[in-house]
C-alpha cells in the first residue's frame, strides 16, 4: 500500500473557512453596537416626546393662562431654571404662579431624563379671531453620536 504526500490542501480550506467565519462575527459584532445606539436614540426620542405632552398637558390643566396670557408660558432654551418659585403642590398659588412652577418642574425633568437637556416654550402669535393659541415646545439634548445635539419640535394647540 502505497501512501500519498499530501499537498497542504485540506489545511488551506481550513483557513479559508476560519477567515470567512471571522469575518462573518466582526460583522454580526458591528450590527450588534449599531443596533445598540439606535435603541439608545429611540430611547431619548420616546422620552422627549413624553416630556413635550406632559407640557402640553400642564398647559391644558391651566387653560386660562395658557389662552389669555401666552406670555406667562414663554420660556427660552436658554432661560435658567427658577429657583424662588412657589411650590404649588403644597399651597395655592395663582395662575402666573402655577405657570412658572410648571416650567421649573418640567425643565428639572427633562435635565435628569436627557442628557445636557435644554427645553424652551413659546406661543405662536395669532389674531383676534383665532379661537386657540398655540405653543411650540422645543427640547434639545445630546446624543451619543459624538455629541450631536438632537433637538426635537411638537406643536400644540391650546
Amino acid at each position: 500500500m502505497k501512501m500519498a504526500n499530501q499537498k497542504g490542501y485540506g489545511l488551506i480550506e481550513v483557513l479559508v473557512s476560519v477567515l470567512v467565519l471571522a469575518i462573518g462575527l466582526l460583522g454580526l459584532a458591528g450590527l450588534q453596537t449599531q443596533s445598540l445606539r439606535f435603541n439608545n436614540e429611540a430611547y431619548f426620542r420616546t422620552q422627549a416626546t413624553l416630556l413635550a405632552m406632559d407640557m402640553a398637558d400642564r398647559l391644558r390643566s391651566n387653560f386660562e393662562t395658557a389662552r389669555t396670557s401666552p406670555g406667562s408660558y414663554t420660556f427660552a432654551k436658554t432661560e435658567a431654571t427658577p429657583t424662588s418659585v412657589t411650590d404649588c403642590s403644597a399651597s395655592a398659588c395663582t395662575l402666573a404662579q402655577l405657570a412658572q412652577y410648571d416650567f421649573k418642574e418640567w425643565k428639572e425633568r427633562a435635565q435628569i431624563i436627557l442628557p445636557g437637556a435644554q427645553v424652551g416654550l413659546t406661543p405662536d402669535a395669532v389674531g383676534t379671531a383665532t379661537p386657540w393659541q398655540g405653543y411650540t415646545i422645543e427640547i434639545e439634548y445630546s446624543s451619543n453620536e459624538g455629541g450631536n445635539r438632537q433637538l426635537f419640535q411638537y406643536r400644540v394647540k391650546i
